[in-house]
């Protein structure tokens, strides 16, 4: 039995030399690499632990220039507030979230003062904002369409509904109220016929709500009073007179 225990002993003490010895091969041959990959690793943590803190102290400090440009606007210092929202719609490194809200302000300063093209463009870039939230994107393009809307010179252009149109695929949130601002577009330049489909096509959407449904059935009983004739009236006509 002792010469077993001894003899097992010996080959437990051969095999964990020969694993020894692997690894220190291993590690022999593999050192640099592995060194290269252990300091990528590191360097990959402390840049990440530093970009962490440079987002933080970035989003205190405009949150903070933010909140101040609130007060100011408040309080009746609206240079004030116009400059420090100007500078935050300006500045690339600002974070999406406050810059999309102080953009938003600043766009409607810029209307008070009557600087449609302006605000509108304000706007445009709040809805093209990739990792804002999607309400404000949307809120965004929404009043974009709309300051286009209420300027004589931008429904001159003819690629104005381009526009609407690029605005409205991209949106989720508020989508039918941008189809609806389409169809307004389209009443102005006397195209009934479009302007009627596109409040049918958003009334008839199971996604919308009922709020929307009854104010885009009021914008079809207004083009019907222009002198509109939907189809389906058109052949309850003629159905009749066959009668």
């Amino acid at each position: 039995m002792s010469e077993n225990n001894e003899m097992n002993q010996l080959i437990n003490q051969a095999k964990s030399e020969a694993r020894n010895d692997l690894i220190k091969n291993f590690f022999a041959k593999n050192g640099k690499i592995i060194t290269s990959v252990a300091t990528a690793a590191i360097v990959g943590v402390v840049a990440f632990s530093a970009f962490s803190i440079y987002q933080n102290s970035q989003e205190s400090k405009f949150s903070e220039i933010f909140h101040q440009a609130l007060i100011d606007q408040q309080i009746g210092n609206m240079d004030k507030a116009r400059e420090a929202l100007q500078k935050i719609y300006e500045t690339s490194s600002a974070p999406k979230g406050v810059k999309s809200l102080a953009s938003l302000r600043y766009a409607a300063m810029l209307l008070e003062e009557n600087k449609k093209s302006e605000a509108a463009e304000v706007y445009k870039k709040i809805s093209e904002c990739g990792g804002c939230d999607s309400y404000v994107k949307d809120l965004g393009g929404l009043l974009a369409v709309k300051t286009w809307l209420s300027d004589e010179n931008e429904i001159k252009k003819e690629d104005l509904l381009a526009r609407i149109e690029k605005i409205e695929s991209d949106s989720k949130e508020l989508r039918f109220q941008i189809s609806e601002q389409k169809a307004f577009l389209q009443i102005q330049k006397n195209n009934l016929a479009k302007a009627y489909e596109i409040l049918e096509s958003v009334y008839k959407s199971p996604e919308v709500s009922q709020t929307i449904r009854t104010r885009v059935e009021e914008g079809m009983k207004m083009i019907i009073a222009k002198g509109y004739e939907p189809a389906e009236k058109a052949e309850q006509v003629q159905a009749e007179t066959k009668k």
